[in-house]
Parts: structure tokens; sequence; C-alpha cells
């Protein structure tokens, strides 16, 4: 894991996505969803002692031409879901996507537990992309399947034969937009190092 997530204490997480505006020939105006939503996290550091300082600092370094993709999870002591919901496979099965419709929004697994529940908020990533979802809304697993809702259409087609990651476990592939200021904080004979914001963007 990247040493600025490890690290961080808090992250706020922002979803955007480009809209487009139209004007019909009769005045009317119409806006709609030009792209999928992507992540934007803003992590901020506690003080960070000399040794902590230096491997950020290194981590910072090695970026080329300022630029760094870094592929990282969220840190557990962050929890950036709403409410975890648990998916389990049904005894003696391996859960399988059997559908997404041609837009991707609407999603089944197969031979889940019947106790299976998603919430909304939750995330989930499937081996198709690199782009991670959010679920709508909750759902409840019937007959072995489970039937949910993405935030965004998918990317790339969710299809039978891709894997998935679900909660706190995906990865955000992200890019580091610009290095944050630092400061020097005297102590009690060593100083501390106090890094501005940093700002990451979600890629694909």
């Amino acid at each position: 894991m990247s040493k600025i997530f490890e690290y961080t204490n808090d992250i706020s997480l922002s979803r955007s996505a480009r809209i487009r505006r139209s004007i019909s020939n009769s005045g009317y105006a119409r806006q709609e969803r030009g792209s999928p939503t992507f992540y934007s996290m803003q992590l901020s550091l506690p003080l960070l002692t000399k040794t902590k300082y230096d491997e950020v600092e290194a981590e910072l370094l090695g970026l080329e031409d300022g630029i760094d993709f870094k592929t990282t999870s969220i840190p557990s002591i962050i929890n950036l879901t709403f409410a975890n919901g648990s998916i389990t496979a049904q005894s003696g099965s391996t859960i399988t996507v059997v559908n997404a419709n041609t837009s991707g929004v609407d999603v089944q697994l197969a031979n889940v537990d019947n106790s299976s529940n998603v919430k909304a908020g939750d995330f989930i990533q499937f081996s198709s992309s690199t782009k991670v979802y959010q679920i709508k809304a909750d759902a409840t697993a019937s007959t072995n399947i489970i039937s949910f809702k993405l935030m965004t259409g998918a990317i790339n087609p969710i299809v039978s034969g891709n894997t998935f990651t679900y909660g706190n476990g995906v990865q955000f592939k992200m890019l580091l937009n610009g290095r944050p200021n630092v400061n020097v904080v005297p102590g009690p004979g060593f100083n501390y190092y106090q890094y501005g914001p940093f700002n990451f963007q979600e890629i694909l």
C-alpha cells in the first residue's frame, strides 16, 4: 500500500461526472450524464515523525515527471462505506456473475447464500476493469441470486467469468494531482513534519 494512504487519518471522498447540456429547436433544455462517475479523494496526514516523513518523501521523489498512478485499497482504519453488507457463496458452490444489462447498471450474482445482502453505498469492483463502483440501493438474495443496481453504468461489460471484490478490499487506481507543501514543526529535541492535503483522482 502507498505510504500516503497507509498514514492518512482522514479521507474525503467525492464523486463527479461530466454533464452534457443541449437545447432543442423548440427551446427546451436537457441535461444528461456525459460520462461515468469518477471518484476524487483528499487525504490528510497527521504530524509525521522523521522516519515516516522519509518514507513519504521517497514515494514522492519516485514520481516520474511528478506523475504517478497508484493502485491502493483504503486503510482498514478508514471506513468509507455506508453499511457493509455481506456476499457469501452457497454451500459447495462458487459465486458467478450471471447478468448485467447493456448499460451495466443492473447486476446479478448467482450461487450466493440466501443470507447475502448488499447495502447502498458499498463498493464493488469487477475483474473486467479497474473501475470501482458503488451500489445504489440495498438488496437481499432470493433463490440463491442477488440482484442490485450500480450508481453508474459499467466501463467495460460485466459478464459471466468476471470475479469481483466487495467492500473496502476494492483497489482504486488513482492519479496524484500535484505535490503538497510540507512544513517542519519543531518538537522537544526533534521535529515533526506536516503535509498539506493530498488530492487524488480516479483514472482507468
